[in-house]
């Protein structure tokens, strides 16, 4: 008997954490020399596979090469992803996996799932780990294969003995059964991997059950969902002890899981949104899918995240995946072709628009093939596609002409039906103007009614954009400038809509139209003194006092982004006696950043709470923005008071509806909100990773207002992830962005941290300084405390105490409260109050800043001699400072030091490890050169060094910095 080993024994699986990469596997034949077909990835045949043998004396040791980390993608800009992909996203159903392995009365695993899942990987997996995890388990694997099913025992013949003797068949079985019971005796398990066992022939299926009854072997399956068993089978799969595990497509975040393993960087949400929409969650079109994107350069990689620079579904360049596609429509009589064609062209289509061609019956194949899907909406029975790739495939290989004739056909059997569905307009005009170019104007107009309550703009522009100008009125130019807006065309909204609102009928009207053209020009085209000019003339001729009343408040939420929070706050105090709820919303949202820069954080929550359940609720009833707008002004708020789990639950909450509805706009603030609320807790890794998407998608999409704050944010993260140079690229591009950001004067972070990891820190803590005037002139007190308390962290404590204890009588919340004493102590160099704020802050999740107080407990618990305070408060910084995800900050910098440096000779010491001279480094500090080489020597002191270039080492000093003018 052939056991498989490893010459490195490894930990049993059930320790080993979901995201694995499986080795490649070597010395087990896979059955029959046939090249493994379906959702499997198989190994390739190296020629070095042995035979198993059942003699005892005649051991082989199979070799086995384990993919480590060398395996995965080491550069994003090259991933090898068309090697094996890790296992990643089934935690659950490993852990499943081995607690049936691991109980007494478990004789068997039957992993079910539809093909492509990776029933085959996860299989695999537990079972070459299991074998390496114990001495006393051996193994064998097992494919089946249609073409092996025709051979009695065609798939497990090469498990048997050598020079077996078949021309007694009885005989022959009992010496098979008897290899293996001997085996069991000796008190070795064998685990028996059967991959896709539907396909088992049935003397195999029968050999293999009177095995697993005598408990000779323990049997791992796979097979698919949907296929038809034999009986020898069947009884296997009902055998007693047998544990059944289903295996499911991937959801969402599993997708995203799982290309973020592969891709070796992260992914863009809404990237891994459209990927699982057209893969449906299963790993082998994911995986081709994947694969013909990069090779098309559809999916790429830029600042850090993966994302679709195009569309999807071009499957003419994605030979495999169409060739998968194809093989599984291959089979399809030509009458239910037609069927699968006509879903393909005008899904979703009716059940009862189906039936008039060949029968039910030719339906209910292509659904038990799993070609398409029946389901209910409300009372009607949709067919569908089971996958959205195989309409691209299908629509492809169609010619035009038979697409052309199959929307007609749609078109005219709904007409003939009295079109009586209240969808039925929209479905009809839509199949009219894909098969002729045009419909009637009074069906576009219709329709494109039906499709903008259903926020199908797309359609909207579409259907309106055919319509003969003579047919052109206010309406449809007012829901064409709106389609156009939340579309992105800016600058075709504006026209549009300008034209809408000199036809306007009636003041009504012409209120309606500044709104929309407000929005567009401050939110879309970015150009803010433009909107609030169309809002000052409005309110030049409009007599109406509640009309006059919105247009003020329009102006005050304007203004409160532009970061202006007093006179916003003044414009925007009516908002309660508002009858407009589009407005009433837009505003309440604004209303709340206000609150929250003016320090009254309690107030600002409380409001948008409030605004949130009530925008959930009329977005139901009326077309309005989406409902995630509002959790971007609570994540704000939340953030502000220090409530920062939920600052970052509702950022989170919100992003995921408004990319799941394709809510571009919202979705960017939302990212942003990620990046704010990671920020402040410190898990400065997850804040760029939100700030570059922001960014990314900014750019790409044209949404110039949230571009600012997200580079400053990206700089920011990237100068404490030690990513210096990202960092100042990112600073080169600032000033091609709007000059917009609704926290004054916190466009200085960035700048700030990138000089502070240069080494620079007086300068970048009078950035800091300079930057917290800015908001106090702006009356953003909320933005003023934040921007001290990073100068705190630089050595600034002394001059900002008295600022910071005057802040916090008119800022409320906890974070403000947290912020004062962490500064009070710093000035006083206290101890005691350092570590107690240290665990204060990290009560409210401010991770970054509670290690940078703890660390600074440790330096001053040192200086006066307590070594156990100073001990236990290192260690908690430490514990703290892991959970930063990287971060470096000079406030951290002497944790690894026995003895403290000071804030002066830290920053000497990160100049001078720069390589920089004492003498520009005095210029720079305001220092002579003797002072700076005094303090340098008292580094050396400290630090048990005597040069240089052993400070450089200890330092771990970045390239020579740039100084400042």
């Amino acid at each position: 008997m052939c056991r498989l080993t490893s010459p490195t024994r490894e930990s049993p699986i059930a320790s080993r954490c979901a995201l694995s990469a499986a080795p490649h596997m070597t010395g087990v034949r896979l059955g029959c020399g046939q090249r493994p077909s379906g959702d499997r990835e198989r190994l390739p045949d190296t020629g070095q596979q042995k035979r198993l043998s059942f003699c005892c004396n005649d051991v082989t040791t199979a070799t086995r090469s384990r993919r480590g980390t060398a395996d995965m993608p080491s550069s994003p800009e090259g991933p090898n992803i068309a090697r094996l992909w890790p296992l990643v996203g089934r935690s659950q159903e490993v852990h499943r996996c081995t607690d049936a392995l691991a109980d007494p009365l478990c004789s068997g695993i039957f992993l079910r799932g539809e093909s492509g899942v990776g029933k085959t990987r996860l299989a695999t997996e537990v079972w070459q780990q299991t074998l390496n995890a114990s001495s006393s388990v051996e193994g064998g694997r097992v494919a089946a294969t249609e073409a092996a099913a025709t051979i009695p025992f065609g798939a497990i013949a090469h498990l048997w003995p050598t020079r077996l003797d078949l021309t007694d068949p009885i005989a022959a079985l009992k010496s098979v059964g008897g290899a293996f019971q001997s085996n069991s005796a000796a008190g070795r398990k064998y685990l028996l991997l059967i991959d896709d066992i539907h396909l088992l022939d049935s003397a195999s299926a029968t050999l293999v059950q009177r095995l697993l009854n005598s408990g000779s072997v323990f049997v791992m399956a796979t097979l698919r969902s949907d296929a038809l068993l034999s009986d020898a089978v069947l009884a296997l799969d009902a055998a007693e002890g047998v544990a059944h595990i289903d295996v499911g497509a991937f959801d969402h975040d599993g997708v995203e899981e799982v290309l973020t393993a592969v891709l070796g960087d992260v992914i863009e949400r809404q990237t891994s949104y459209t990927l699982h929409h057209y893969s449906r969650g299963n790993l082998l079109f994911l995986r081709e899918l994947v694969l013909g994107l990069i090779d098309d350069k559809v999916l790429t990689h830029g600042s850090g995240l993966w994302r679709l620079s195009g569309p999807v579904g071009d499957t003419r360049k994605m030979p495999r995946l169409r060739q998968l596609i194809e093989s599984r429509v291959s089979k399809v009589p030509a009458d239910a072709m037609a069927i699968l064609e006509t879903v393909a062209v005008a899904e979703p289509i009716g059940l009862s628009e189906l039936t008039k061609m060949p029968s039910l019956e030719r339906i209910r194949l292509l659904e038990d093939a799993d070609l398409i899907h029946i389901h209910m909406s409300q009372r009607r029975i949709l067919v569908t596609l089971a996958h959205p790739l195989y309409g691209e495939v299908l629509r492809a290989a169609m010619p035009l002409s038979r697409r052309l004739m199959i929307l007609d056909e749609c078109a005219e059997r709904v007409i003939s039906h009295g079109a009586r569905r209240l969808d039925d307009t929209l479905r009809v005009a839509t199949w009219k103007v894909q098969a002729s170019g045009t419909a009637d104007p009074d069906l576009l107009i219709e329709a494109a009614q039906l499709a903008r309550h259903s926020h199908g703009y797309d359609h909207v522009v579409d259907l309106l954009e055919r319509l003969p100008e003579e047919r052109r009125t206010y309406d449809t130019r007012l829901q064409l400038g709106e389609a156009y807006y939340l579309l992105r065309r800016f600058d075709e909204s504006e026209l549009v809509l300008k034209q809408a609102y000199d036809t306007a009928p009636d003041e009504a009207e012409a209120y309606r139209l500044v709104l929309l053209r407000t929005n567009n020009l401050f939110w879309g085209a970015t150009r803010a003194e433009q909107a609030l000019e169309v809002n000052a003339q409005a309110l030049a001729v409009i007599g109406d006092p509640a009309t006059r009343a919105a247009l003020r408040v329009n102006e005050g939420a304007m203004r409160a982004f532009l970061g202006q929070p007093k006179e916003a706050l003044r414009l925007l105090q009516d908002t309660d006696h508002l009858t407009d709820e589009r407005i009433l919303f837009y505003a309440n949202g604004m209303k709340v950043l206000a609150l929250s820069a003016v320090g009254r954080t309690e107030e600002g929550v409380e409001l948008a709470r409030r605004s949130q359940v009530q925008h959930l609720e009329a977005s139901s009833r009326i077309g309005i923005q989406h409902p995630a707008a509002s959790l971007a002004a609570l994540s704000l708020a939340c953030g502000v008071m220090g409530d920062l789990a939920g600052s970052w639950c509702a950022a989170e909450r919100g992003h995921r509806d408004a990319v799941a509805d394709n809510a571009t706009q919202v979705a960017v603030r939302l990212s942003y909100s990620l990046g704010r609320a990671a920020w402040l807790q410190g898990r400065i890794a997850d804040a760029r990773r939100w700030f570059a998407e922001t960014l990314a998608v900014g750019l790409d999409e044209g949404m110039g207002l949230g571009l600012r704050p997200a580079a400053v944010g990206l700089a920011a993260a990237a100068a404490l992830l030690g990513q210096g140079e990202h960092a100042q690229s990112v600073l080169d591009d600032l000033d091609a962005y709007p000059d917009v950001f609704f926290l004054p004067g916190e466009d200085a972070l960035g700048i700030g941290w990138s000089l502070a990891s240069r080494g620079q820190i007086s300068d970048a803590r009078q950035v800091f300084f300079d930057a917290a005037e800015k908001a106090r002139e702006a009356g953003a007190v909320a933005s003023e405390m934040m921007l001290l308390t990073e100068a705190v962290r630089l050595g600034g404590a002394n001059q900002a105490v008295g600022r910071m204890t005057e802040l916090e009588q008119v800022c409320d919340g906890v974070f403000s409260g947290l912020r004062t004493r962490f500064t009070q102590a710093m000035a006083r160099r206290d101890a005691d109050a350092l570590l107690s704020a240290a665990r204060e802050l990290e009560q409210i999740g401010a991770l970054l800043i509670a290690a940078e107080a703890a660390a600074a407990a440790k330096d001053e618990y040192q200086h006066a001699g307590r070594t156990r305070q100073a001990t236990a408060a290192g260690r908690l910084a430490k514990e703290l400072a892991n959970s930063c995800q990287g971060a470096s900050t000079p406030g951290l910098a002497n944790l690894e030091l026995q003895a403290p440096l000071s804030v002066r000779e830290r920053e000497v010491a990160a100049l001078a490890a720069a390589n920089i001279p004492s003498r520009e480094i005095g210029e720079q500090l305001h220092l002579s050169t003797r002072t700076v080489d005094n303090h340098l020597q008292r580094v050396y002191a400290k630090l048990g060094i005597t040069s240089r270039r052993d400070l450089a080492k200890v330092m771990a000093a970045p390239a020579r910095p740039r100084l400042s003018s």
